[in-house]
Order: structure tokens, then C-alpha cells, then sequence
């Protein structure tokens, strides 16, 4: 009974509010419960609960039938949903953003503050789409949004677009926008500079994000913005932004060997997590830190269980710093002296960082694509705003044509002027377009280039194992797993160092390849390897089973042809037709005594069969004066 008498209180109350006050009085009163709302949000007296509390109430007092009170309610209600950062995970806040979109898209076009509230709206959620990795719904989000406020063109908004711009293209360091992210960061930032304390958490969001994009590539610069933030402290005062400082300076008092003072900032950073009731990634990078410093002082054991922590709540947050964190605690154990630890985490590391790569890799392939529409979309919009520049001009041709007429041969001297400096910006974006597609092919040549360093890791793990294991026979199978890594890590070495990205020259391959097998056996004095071919480009899906194919030939060759140390020569040769490739492989060894080697029960001899089938193609092998093996692959196959 008392909660049906409160709810109708509630509803009684709600009426009167909309009813009996006058609207601009409702607006006024919204407008000071609204504040109330925001001084709950602040330090010291941070209270969420209260902020909702009292939004509620400033929502109640207005009426929805009335635009303009319509408008209000909605940036409300929109401020409630971007303070759901901290309760919600991404996949929450998209559900939710998704489930509010159609109460936005209600609202007239008209005034101009409603298509700013969708916009906002729209930016948002294309943020919490890219940190959910949905990258093509993302950006067409932000399109949607940019095409809301073209028409917009007051200071305030156009420094509003450039920083959301910048944060868009900035978040996942694009290569290709760094420049413009820069651009816009900085134009923004001279106009919200003016006013630091209205303007405080844009200009906390621009120095945030100077700070990052300056971090590895400019000392002085990064600390130049992190004092800004500092400066930015007294007018706000969110519990994140001081949590944000006090990690950023921490990290900056590491570098200088001040490890006890960043300490006490990291631990005043904990107490300010806990006291707010904030579950972020901040947790992680506290303990994270607090590690590092132990272990600078050598204390490895007080290391290890900070180092766990921070694999903890990492893992909580879903954040591929947890996989990092493995590699500091199998360190931790190694430098205690715990070397079974030490492999184990070692080992698990190593395990996790492959799944993490190749979701990078995946992932770097999204960006590329994220990449190439985000210049297109530049394009579109400096191509309409130069057709507006010469529509404009061409009207004022014309205005002063029909009043001046006697004037006429000097303005359209100053047309022609205009216009060919319109054609010279025209001419000029051209060319930064086609350096931008030449950064397209360096992004692409950086995905090979990280895939070949992380298969050279993954080569040294087994080269470490190895030498680690006593028995022969494993440790030659370790050894020819070895191999076979290093064999596709030169695929992708010729890609990125190559001039075409789709294709592989195979005798150039060939060479490099027989050379690191040569190493690995030790037979550079007593056997040659020649390459009996023309030069012949494959792409990267033939160039592998190849390459795997020849790796396998040679380890064979290499271990039984040539017995007691004896001298000899392997010959290679690849050859296209008009129906198939040709790939053959011989030496001048003893030879098989029964030579057949589709019956073969060893691995190697199983890869072979398998990725000859994979290229559609058969086998066939001699023995005579040495063995010759010779596949025939189906060209449209390949």
C-alpha cells in the first residue's frame, strides 16, 4: 500500500509539475535540478545514485508536449545514457543506444538544436560501435551524423565536428589519419581554449588525446599536455579524469627513476577507484605499474601477485592487456629463479598472443577497409564544399554583373582567379589522395611485415624448446617444425619487401629458403642447391604449399641422400604452361632403394600428400643416379 501511495504521489506530482507551471518556469526549474545532477557527477561529493536522482527530477517538471521542453527532455535522457559508461559493457550500451534511437529520430529537424542532439547521439554510438569492433556500422553511423550538421555552421559546432573527428579517427591510430587527427585536434582546441572552464571537458578530451598521440613519438610535447590536464583539474573535477592524471603521471615519474612518488600517486589512484565504485581498466594498470616498480626493486614475489591482480581485472574488462600481462609474470618467475613458472606462463603467453595476433591481423584488415572509406568520405566533402565555393562565387559574378555592368572585364578577371585557385586545391587533393593510396600499400606491407616478426617468434619458441629436449628424435621434429615456420615467414618478408603486394618471385624465394635449410643442417661446404628456372611470380595461396613442399624435399634430401658427410647438389626448378605448373626437385644422392612415396607413413611425407592435393596436383618420383621428384599442379588450381 505505501509503495502504490508513492506512486501515485509521484504521478499526482508529475501532472501538477506539467500542468499548473508555467513552462518558461518548468525550463528554469529543469535547468537547476539538471546543475544539482552535474554537481553530483564531481568530486568530492560524487554520487551517481543522487545525479539520477535528481535528472529524474528534472525531467518530471517538464512536458513533452511542449517542443521546446521535448528538446530537453531528450538531451536529458541522452546524458543519462553516456553516463552508463561505467555500469554498462559495449554490448550493453549499443543494445541500449539502439532501443533510444527511434525516441531521437521523433524529433522535428527544426530548431537547429534537435539535429546537434542527434548528431551527438549518432557520434556516440558510432563510438561504442567501434569499440565493439563493428567498424562498417560505425562509420556509417558517422557519416549519418556528420550529414545532420552540414548545414551548421557556427564556431562553436565546427569545433565540436574537428574533435569528434579527431577522437573518431584517432581511436584506433589510423595510419593514414594521424595528420588530419593532429589537424583537427589542435584547431579545436585554439577555440575551446578561450574559455577553460566552460569548455573543460572538451579541452580535457583534446590535451587527453595530445597526450596519447604524442606519447612514444614526442617527450616534450606529451608532457607539455599532460601539465594542461593538470591545469584542466580545478574546473573538472570527474573522478575518472583525476584517475586518468594520476596513471599518465605515475607513468611519466617511472621514466624519471622516481618510483616511490608514482607509487603514492598509484596507490591515491586505488583508493579513488574504490571510494566511487568504478570497475574499469584502471585497476589493471594500477597493479600493473605497482609490479613494475617491485620489480625494479627487485622484490619479485610482491611483483607476481600484482602482476595476477592486474591479469585479473584486465580479463574482468575483456582487455587484450591481460595476454601482455602473462609475458611480465613468466619474467617475474624466471628473474626469482622459478623456472617451471616461468615456462608455464612462458608457454601460455605464447599460446594467447597468437589468438591475440591473428584477431590484430583480422582486425588491421577492418581498419585498412574502415581506412579507405573515411578518405572517401573526406573526399565527398571537399569536393562539396568546393562546389559551394564556386557556386557562391558564380552568384556574386553575377549579382555584381547585373548592377555593375561597366566593371564586367575586371570582375571576370577575379572569377578566373578564383576559379583556377579552386582548380589548384582541386589539383592539390588529388595528389594527397594518391599519397594516401601509396600509405594504403605501406599499412598493408606493415600487416605482412608484423606477421613475419611473429612468425620468427614463434620459430625462436621452437628453437628454445629444442634446445631444451634431450631426446634426438623429438628434437628433429622440432627442428623441421622450425623450418616450415621460417619457410612461410619468407612469403610474407618478399611481400613487404617487394613492389607488388600480390605476388611472390619464387626463384629469388627458392634461393633464400634453400639457404636457411642449408644453415640449419650445417651443409653449406658439402652440399650446392642450384635454382634451374626463369623468374616466375606466384601469389601468396600457391606460393605457401610450395614453399612447404620444397622445405620438406630438401630437410629429405639434406638427411638421406648424402650420407657420412658425402658432397652433392640439389637442383630446383619451377616452370608455368598454359594448364599447370611444374615443380621439380632432384639430386645426385644414393637414391631410394624402393621409391614410392605415396605409401610414405612419415609427417613430412603426409604434408606433402596433402598439399599437393590441396593445389590438385600428382606426384611422381624416380630413383636413378639419385631421387627426382616431380608434381604437376593444375593451373587454375593455383
Amino acid at each position: 500500500m505505501k509503495g502504490l501511495f508513492l506512486l501515485a504521489f509521484a504521478l499526482v506530482n508529475v501532472g501538477y509539475s506539467q500542468n499548473l507551471i508555467p513552462p518558461k518556469k518548468a525550463l528554469s526549474l529543469s535547468k537547476q535540478y539538471k546543475e544539482r545532477a552535474e554537481w553530483f557527477l564531481s568530486m568530492p561529493q560524487y554520487n551517481s545514485d543522487s545525479s539520477d536522482y535528481f535528472v529524474q527530477r528534472a525531467i518530471a517538471v517538464l512536458n513533452p508536449k511542449i517542443n521546446e521542453h521535448q528538446t530537453q527532455i531528450a538531451r536529458l535522457r541522452y546524458n543519462q545514457i553516456r553516463g552508463n559508461y561505467l555500469k554498462l559493457d559495449t554490448k550493453g550500451e549499443d543494445s541500449l543506444a539502439h532501443a533510444k534511437w527511434p525516441e531521437y529520430q521523433k524529433l522535428p529537424e527544426n530548431p537547429e538544436e534537435n539535429r546537434i542532439l542527434k548528431y551527438d547521439f549518432l557520434v556516440h554510438w558510432a563510438n561504442v560501435k567501434l569499440l565493439k569492433g563493428d567498424m562498417k556500422e560505425s562509420l556509417e553511423l558517422f557519416k549519418k551524423a556528420m550529414s545532420l550538421i552540414e548545414n551548421v555552421n557556427s564556431r562553436e559546432t565546427l569545433a565540436k565536428t574537428q574533435l569528434d573527428k579527431a577522437l573518431f579517427y584517432g581511436r584506433y591510430a589510423l595510419t593514414d589519419e594521424k595528420k588530419l587527427t593532429l589537424d583537427y585536434l589542435h584547431k579545436s582546441r585554439a577555440y575551446f581554449k578561450t574559455d577553460p572552464k566552460k569548455h573543460a571537458a572538451s579541452l580535457f578530451m583534446i590535451n587527453a588525446e595530445l597526450v596519447w598521440q604524442y606519447f612514444e613519438i614526442h617527450k616534450d610535447s606529451a608532457d607539455y599536455y599532460l601539465d594542461q590536464v593538470a591545469a584542466l583539474l580545478k574546473h573538472y573535477k570527474k573522478p575518472l579524469v583525476q584517475v586518468w592524471y594520476n596513471v599518465m603521471y605515475s607513468k611519466e615519474l617511472m621514466a624519471r627513476k622516481k618510483f616511490s612518488e608514482s607509487e603514492r600517486y598509484l596507490r591515491e589512484t586505488l583508493v579513488i577507484l574504490e571510494r566511487y565504485n568504478i570497475n574499469n581498466e584502471y585497476y589493471g594498470q594500477c597493479y600493473d605499474l605497482l609490479a613494475t616498480i617491485d620489480m625494479s626493486q627487485e622484490n619479485y614475489d610482491r611483483a607476481i601477485v600484482n602482476y595476477k591482480i592486474a591479469h585479473s581485472e584486465f580479463l574482468k574488462q575483456n582487455n587484450e592487456y591481460a595476454t601482455l600481462v602473462l609475458e611480465s609474470i613468466a619474467n617475474a618467475y624466471e628473474q626469482k629463479g622459478d623456472l617451471k613458472n616461468a615456462l608455464k606462463y612462458k608457454d601460455q603467453f605464447y599460446r594467447e598472443s597468437l589468438a591475440l595476433e591473428r584477431a590484430r591481423n583480422e582486425r588491421s584488415l577492418r581498419e585498412n577497409e574502415l581506412n579507405v572509406n573515411l578518405l572517401t568520405r573526406e573526399k565527398e566533402l571537399v569536393k562539396k564544399q568546393n562546389q559551394q565555393i564556386i557556386y557562391l562565387v558564380a552568384l556574386g559574378i553575377g549579382a555584381i554583373v547585373l548592377i555593375l555592368l561597366y566593371r564586367n572585364f575586371r570582375l571576370k578577371q577575379k572569377s578566373n582567379r578564383k576559379l583556377e585557385a579552386v582548380n589548384n586545391e582541386l589539383a592539390i587533393n588529388n595528389k594527397l589522395l594518391d599519397k594516401r593510396n601509396e600509405d594504403n600499400e605501406l599499412l598493408l606491407k606493415e600487416i605482412h611485415h608484423r606477421v613475419k616478426n611473429n612468425l620468427e617468434v614463434v620459430s625462436g619458441l621452437l628453437a628454445l624448446q629444442s634446445a631444451q629436449i634431450d631426446d634426438p628424435n623429438t628434437k628433429e621434429a622440432m627442428i623441421e617444425s622450425q623450418n616450415r615456420v621460417h619457410s612461410i615467414g619468407i612469403v610474407h618478408q618478399k611481400l613487404y619487401q617487394g613492389n607488388n603486394l600480390g605476388s611472390i618471385e619464387m626463384k629469388d624465394y627458392f634461393i633464400n629458403l634453400s639457404e636457411g635449410i642449408l644453415d640449419t643442417f650445417n651443409a653449406e661446404g658439402k652440399v650446392r642447391i642450384e635454382c634451374i628456372m626463369d623468374d616466375l611470380e606466384l601469389d601468396i595461396d600457391t606460393a605457401v604449399p610450395i614453399g612447404l613442399i620444397v622445405n620438406e624435399l630438401l630437410t629429405n634430401a639434406l638427411k638421406y641422400a648424402f650420407p657420412n658427410d658425402t658432397n652433392g647438389k640439389i637442383n630446383i626448378s619451377l616452370s608455368k604452361n598454359d594448364t599447370s605448373l611444374i615443380l621439380e626437385v632432384s639430386d645426385d644422392g644414393i637414391g631410394k632403394a624402393k621409391p614410392n612415396l605415396a605409401k610414405g607413413t612419415g609427417f613430412g611425407t603426409q604434408l606433402i600428400k596433402l598439399l599437393t592435393l590441396q593445389l590438385d596436383g600428382v606426384i611422381d618420383e624416380q630413383s636413378y643416379n639419385g631421387t627426382q621428384t616431380t608434381f604437376r599442379f593444375h593451373l587454375k588450381a593455383a
